[in-house]
């Protein structure tokens, strides 16, 4: 396989205007992540795929394709070889393109302090997982990720080589979308795929290897990859080094209340990896933020989290300082002595990450679908505790009819149950701080449906309302109470649980602000002495665009401009880490 691609038919034509019959996509908004609709149609795709996935593994498929490398180990005439990782990304339009453009130039010059490291585009871009959002789909990859990496980057005489590693997202559909996408040959735009496979090793310059692990729904890794693998470990020799790509930072979600959750990847470093002095860099998305951990031991491992592709925003603030990896509570017994790790640093910071929670106050409203279900909760559980006590405002107030009683009871119930199931949808850690918070949320709303309906029925019996209007007030008054006051108190129970600690709806609380700025990608240089350079880079704000009916000044081909004229700011996020292919030990004491 050649170097670099060789371009593909001419430049395609510019399309005449935005429709998307001439675009070939269409732009969408961000995942609005609280609409019932779309969560009710993503709990199908991923019950579905749980269900049947183990029994239809696509990865046992794939036994029989090419098991070849891509071999881009010949170094480039320019001396050093580029490459750049970016993860989580097709979700709005305006985040994706303004990540997708920072990629397709073919320089960035980033600004850190006073100095300033001017980089160059990568040979190969690396999807690192998650590809498109909410679920995998012909449609949905079009339009979230191909459209706006194809428009930035239309057609190009130096084109690029494109692997990716399949997420969660991506295999809600069974991964048949991802293999018809990223396992053919296809164009991205300036962009090549070159893999067979829904995981891969490449050849890089200066003894470096570059390998990405799919692991399914969770932390799977089957026996055709592992074999894989293996036979790829036969290849390097002994001064190789090794940069790992997986589809989540395990590392991260492990620890005293998940001691397994390391357990895959120490296994595949200990049995796979012929050295762990190998391993040099791990590399991984699915928290939309950049973190980076750093070994303590002599080896002192790079593991960098970069899920700013365009996703939004996860936050950083509950990200552990330390790390033992693998954990000490970990039961294997073949596990090697847990090494410490130490966050060195995060982006956002961790105040920021604290101070956008109380954007959920507000974003919560911009999502007018959900303020429906508040409103219909409180108006048939309203209603139904106004037909139970139809006589409050009397000396018989206490007097109660059973069925409306009855169902009120049964509707309280399963609020409660369906409230305290939520707090643990992303994890069952700090299960009585879990249950405090899911009942003082159902109780929050109880008092607020109470307080409504009685409110109402004594204001109305002291204004000597009659039959029908009080039958109707307290209808009325729940839905209003319900839509303006409802969504409300789901955004304090989401900043509440979100300090019982992390994990505890956290992922609730940003996904449902679908905050499109804070993006993120790594760059890596690898030099012609084998040393290996990453440059984390940051983009502050996403820019929205506006289609280009005309070439931009400077032959610039492509499709979508911004609106405003205000090109996006890449920086980076730290100065740049250094890894050389071995352990640099200290030096001797004088």
């Amino acid at each position: 396989m050649p170097q670099l691609p060789t371009p593909g038919a001419e430049p395609p034509p510019r399309p005449d205007s935005d429709q998307p019959a001439d675009l070939s996509f269409t732009p969408r908004s961000r995942v609005r992540w609280l609409a019932p609709g779309m969560l009710a149609r993503t709990g199908v795709g991923v019950a579905i795929s749980e269900v049947f996935g183990s029994f239809a593994d696509r990865r046992e498929l794939q036994r029989s394709e090419s098991a070849a490398p891509l071999d881009l180990s010949e170094p480039p005439v320019s001396g050093a070889f580029w490459l750049d990782y970016v993860a989580d990304i097709g979700d709005g339009f305006d985040a994706a393109a303004t990540v997708a453009s920072q990629l397709a130039a073919d320089q960035l010059e980033l600004p850190l302090g006073p100095r300033r490291y001017l980089t160059q585009a990568g040979s190969l871009l690396v999807f690192g997982g998650d590809e498109c959002y909410p679920l995998a789909s012909r449609a949905n990859y079009t339009d979230r990720l191909v459209g706006p990496y194809r428009m930035m980057l239309p057609w190009t005489e130096r084109p690029r080589w494109l692997v990716a590693l399949p997420g969660n997202h991506d295999w809600y559909d069974g991964l048949a979308s991802f293999l018809r996408q990223f396992c053919q040959g296809r164009w991205i735009g300036g962009w090549k795929t070159a893999q067979s496979r829904s995981y891969f090793a490449v050849k890089l310059p200066g003894g470096w290897w570059l390998w990405g692990i799919d692991i399914a729904l969770g932390d799977d890794i089957d026996r055709p990859q592992l074999d894989y693998f293996r036979a790829i470990a036969e290849l390097l020799d002994p001064d190789d080094a090794i940069i790992l790509c997986w589809a989540m930072p395990s590392w991260v979600e492990s620890g005293p209340e998940n001691p397994e959750g390391y357990a895959p990847l120490e296994f595949f470093e200990r049995t796979i990896i012929p050295d762990r002095a190998m391993l040099r860099l791990s590399l991984s998305g699915d928290l939309h933020h950049y973190a980076r951990y750093q070994g303590l031991d002599l080896a002192g491992q790079q593991k960098i989290t970069a899920g700013g592709g365009g996703a939004y925003l996860y936050g950083t603030h509950h990200l552990p300082d330390r790390l033992n990896l693998p954990p000490v509570e970990s039961k294997d017994p073949n596990k090697r002595p847990p090494v410490p790790y130490r966050l060195e640093r995060c982006y956002p910071s961790k105040p920021t990450s604290r101070r956008l929670r109380a954007g959920i106050l507000g974003q919560v409203y911009r999502n007018p679908e959900f303020c429906l279900v508040p409103m219909l909760l409180y108006l048939v559980i309203g209603t139904a505790v106004s037909r139970a006590f139809p006589l409050l405002g009397t000396e018989r107030w206490w007097v109660a009819n059973t069925a409306p009683l009855l169902l009120t009871l049964v509707l309280l119930g399963a609020v409660w149950l369906g409230l305290n199931a939520f707090t643990g949808v992303n994890g069952r850690r700090y299960p009585a701080r879990r249950r405090l918070v899911g009942g003082a949320h159902t109780l929050g709303h109880t008092a607020s449906i109470v307080g409504t309906w009685a409110g109402v029925a004594l204001g109305t019996e002291a204004a000597g309302w009659t039959w029908p209007w009080p039958s109707v007030a307290v209808p009325v008054a729940e839905a209003l109470v319900g839509v303006g006051w409802g969504p409300l108190m789901v955004a304090i129970y989401l900043l509440l649980a979100d300090r019982v600690g992390p994990g505890v709806n956290t992922d609730e609380l940003f996904s449902a602000q679908a905050i499109q700025d804070y993006k993120c990608f790594v760059r890596l240089r690898i030099d012609t002495d084998g040393a290996l350079t990453v440059f984390p880079v940051k983009i502050e704000r996403a820019v929205r665009w506006r289609f280009a009916p005309d070439p931009g000044p400077d032959g610039d081909r492509r499709w979508f401009l911004p609106v405003d004229g205000v090109e996006p700011v890449a920086e980076l996020i730290e100065e740049p880490i250094l890894i050389t292919k071995r352990p640099v030990p200290p030096p001797p004491p004088v």
